[in-house]
């Protein structure tokens, strides 16, 4: 099915609504205050817009679903046959870029919504309300963004540029899910390590090479992860909107995360020195 005139309008509002949307982002929950998120959230008295916490594994699943829903929608039901070819032989889909990367957009949120809380400790800080409805609102709006364009507005070419950038793609996700795994373990090993016991939570030093000099390298997968699906467009504008908003989003979080650790451990190893990004933040 074509588009309308009237909704590649709306896709192109909607995709610089995305992209403008990193700036605030980034200011607010750099300078402003620090997203209540994981060990960020008071375990006392939240501010009363938090409103109530709810249980992580629901939380993550919920917010998430919304690319899951999109990605099925434009798709696999209401698509542009001329661009993606899903009826076409498998050795053509192979050919066609908006197809692959439909399909790494939605094993990235296989892994968000499904398999990274069916993982999750049981332990988990609970999420409150307003993070999750936020987080709602932005995947209901780069689901569409990403999905319709890749469904709908452009046919994209199968070059060495779309090959390099989904490679670096599944290098990030390589980085995201390996250092996901480590933090998880990390309370259920019995090591030596000098742990932050505040609220009967015991926080832990990461250790492993790609913790040696970033504290969050599992942001700063997530982030190449993004860039390499941009590169993979052309860097089109819903792909740029997408990378820029993570950055936004993460790179915050990333700093938040490297203070309280250096604040809670005397130890913390001293040639860890940035947060996402080495020689940036």
């Amino acid at each position: 099915m074509v588009a309308s005139i009237e909704e590649i309008h709306l896709h192109f509002l909607c995709s610089v609504l995305l992209l403008l949307s990193s700036i605030p982002t980034y200011l607010i929950t750099r300078y402003v205050v620090t997203a209540p998120f994981g060990r960020h959230v008071s375990t006392t008295q939240s501010p009363w817009w938090y409103g109530p916490k709810i249980n992580p594994r629901l939380s993550w699943f919920i917010f998430e679903c919304p690319n899951l829903i999109w990605s099925w929608y434009w798709g696999c039901y209401r698509y542009d046959d001329s661009i993606l070819f899903l009826e076409s032989s498998s050795d053509e889909i192979l050919k066609r870029p908006n197809t692959l990367l439909l399909f790494i957009f939605t094993l990235h949120y296989v892994n968000r919504a499904i398999i990274y809380p069916l993982r999750m400790s049981t332990n988990s800080q609970h999420v409150p309300l307003v993070v999750m409805i936020s987080a709602i609102i932005f995947t209901a709006l780069n689901g569409y963004v990403q999905c319709f364009y890749l469904g709908h507005i452009d046919k994209l070419q199968n070059n060495i540029q779309t090959l390099f950038g989904m490679f670096i793609f599944f290098v990030g996700m390589g980085i995201n899910i390996h250092c996901d795994g480590v933090l998880r373990e990390l309370r259920s090993q019995n090591d030596n390590d000098k742990a932050d016991t505040t609220s009967n939570r015991r926080y832990y030093i990461p250790r492993d090479l790609l913790f040696t000099y970033i504290s969050c390298p599992n942001f700063t997968g997530e982030i190449v992860e993004w860039f390499g699906y941009a590169m993979a467009s052309s860097f089109s504008l819903p792909s740029v909107a997408f990378f820029c908003y993570t950055a936004s989003n993460l790179i915050p979080r990333g700093i938040a995360h490297h203070e309280w650790y250096r604040s809670k451990f005397d130890d913390y190893p001293i040639e860890r020195k940035w947060a996402v990004i080495p020689f940036i933040a």
